[in-house]
C-alpha cells in the first residue's frame, strides 16, 4: 500500500517535463535580467567616465587660462572663472597676442556697451557697432560793441544767441591686438541771433541759419594695459579731424573747419556695478586762411553705475583750456578760453544690438555751452 500510494504521488513523465522546462526558463529570464541590468550599469558607469574626463578637461584649460593670464599680466576673477567652470563651455585660448576672450553675457549689459560708447572699453576683435547721433547746444555769449548815433560813440555789450545741432553717424571696428578703428561723418547746423543795441534802448536782432557738412574724424585706438590689482585699464587715441566743414555759411561762423591732430589717453578702474574713468587729451589746430586757433588741453572725470544688466546711469566732468587764437600769427586779445561742463547720462538696452543713451550737460563757465542736449544709438554687429 506504502509503494501504492508513492506511486500516486510520484510526478507522472510530462509533468516532470514541464517542471524542467518551467525552471530552465525561469533561470534564463534571470540570467537575461542580470545581463540587462549589467549593461546599463556599464552605460552609466561609461557616462560617469566621461563626465569626470570632460569636468578634469575643463578644469586644465582654466588653469592653462589663468597661468596664461598671469605671465601675460592678465586678472582672471575667482568668482568669475569659478562661474565659468560651472555653467559655461571651456574657454577659449587667446589666439594673438593681447587678445581677451570677453564674457558674451557681460559684454551684452549695459554698462559694458555704455563704456564703449564713451570711449574707454574697446570694442572685441571682429565686432563692429554703426551709431547714429545727435545734439543740440545752447549759447549766449557777450561781446563788445560800439552804440553810433549823430553825435555819440558809446561802448556797449551784444549779445549773441546761438543754437547749435549736430548729427550724423559713427561707426566702430574691433580690431586684432586690443585696437579700434573709428570713423564720424558728422552734419552742423547753427542758427544765430545778434541783439545789439541801438540809439537809447532800442534794438536790432539780425538773425541767420548756416549749415555744412561737418569735419570727417577718423581715429585709431589701443588698448595699452589690462586692469589687474590697482592698476586700471589704460587706452590710447590718435584723432585726425579734417577740414571737410566750411568754416562759415551765411555769415554765420559754424566752429569747424580746421585740420586738428588729437592724442588722448584714458583709464577705467571697475568696482563693480561702479566703474570710473579719466581721460586727458592734448589737440592742436593747424593754420586755415590765416586763422589758427589755439591748441587745446582737455580733462574728464567719469562714474557709472549699473542700476541692472540693461540699465546703467553716469555723470561726468568735461573741461578744456583753450589757447588764444592767432589772425596772421598774432593772438587775439582774450580769445583763450575755460570750458567746463557737467553731464548727466542714461543708457538702456533697446535689444541685443541696440543700446539707447542719452545725456544732458550743464555749462559751468561762460566758454561752456549753457545746456547741451544729446542721444544716440549704437548698433552691435
Amino acid at each position: 500500500m506504502i509503494r501504492a500510494a508513492e506511486e500516486q504521488s510520484a510526478p507522472s513523465a510530462p509533468m516532470r517535463t514541464a517542471l524542467v522546462l518551467a525552471i530552465a526558463a525561469t533561470i534564463g529570464a534571470a540570467d537575461a535580467l542580470a545581463q540587462s541590468s549589467e549593461a546599463a550599469l556599464r552605460a552609466e558607469l561609461r557616462e560617469r567616465d566621461q563626465l569626470i574626463a570632460d569636468l578634469v578637461k575643463r578644469v586644465e584649460n582654466l588653469e592653462r587660462r589663468v597661468s596664461a593670464g598671469d605671465a601675460a599680466g592678465e586678472a582672471v576673477p575667482p568668482r568669475a572663472a569659478s562661474t565659468a567652470a560651472e555653467v559655461e563651455p571651456a574657454p577659449r585660448a587667446a589666439s594673438e597676442p593681447g587678445a581677451l576672450d570677453v564674457d558674451e553675457l557681460a559684454a551684452e549689459r549695459a554698462l559694458e556697451r555704455t563704456l564703449t560708447a564713451e570711449g574707454v572699453l574697446l570694442l572685441p576683435k571682429g565686432q563692429w557697432e554703426v551709431e547714429p547721433f545727435f545734439s543740440y547746444a545752447r549759447r549766449e555769449t557777450e561781446r563788445p560793441a560800439l552804440i553810433v548815433t549823430p553825435t555819440t560813440l558809446a561802448p556797449a555789450t551784444a549779445e549773441i544767441r546761438r543754437n547749435e545741432y549736430d548729427a550724423g553717424l559713427r561707426a566702430k571696428v574691433g580690431l586684432p591686438f586690443d585696437a579700434q578703428l573709428e570713423l564720424e561723418l558728422p552734419y552742423r547746423v547753427v542758427n544765430q541771433k545778434r541783439v545789439l543795441p541801438e540809439g537809447s534802448g532800442s534794438f536790432i536782432a539780425p538773425q541767420g541759419t548756416g549749415s555744412s557738412f561737418g569735419d570727417i574724424r577718423v581715429g585709431f585706438s589701443k588698448t595699452l594695459l589690462r586692469e589687474r590689482g590697482w592698476l586700471p585699464d589704460l587706452v590710447g587715441r590718435v584723432v585726425w579731424d579734417s577740414d571737410t566743414g566750411s568754416r562759415t555759411d551765411d555769415d554765420i561762423g559754424l566752429g569747424i573747419g580746421f585740420n586738428e591732430l588729437r592724442v588722448g589717453l584714458s583709464a577705467l578702474k571697475r568696482q563693480d556695478p561702479l566703474a570710473f574713468s579719466i581721460g586727458v587729451s592734448y589737440e592742436t589746430t593747424f593754420e586755415r586762411g590765416g586763422v589758427e586757433p589755439g591748441d587745446e588741453l582737455a580733462l574728464t572725470l567719469g562714474t557709472s553705475l549699473a542700476v541692472s544688466p540693461e540699465t546703467a546711469l553716469s555723470v561726468a566732468l568735461a573741461q578744456s583750456f583753450a589757447e588764444e587764437t592767432k589772425v596772421n600769427g598774432v593772438p587775439l586779445r582774450d580769445s583763450s578760453q575755460v570750458s567746463s561742463t557737467l553731464f548727466f547720462g542714461a543708457s538702456s538696452l533697446l535689444s541685443r544690438n541696440a543700446l539707447l543713451s542719452v545725456a544732458f550737460g550743464v555749462g559751468l563757465t561762460e566758454g561752456a555751452p549753457d545746456y547741451t542736449v544729446s542721444a544716440s544709438i549704437p548698433f552691435r554687429f
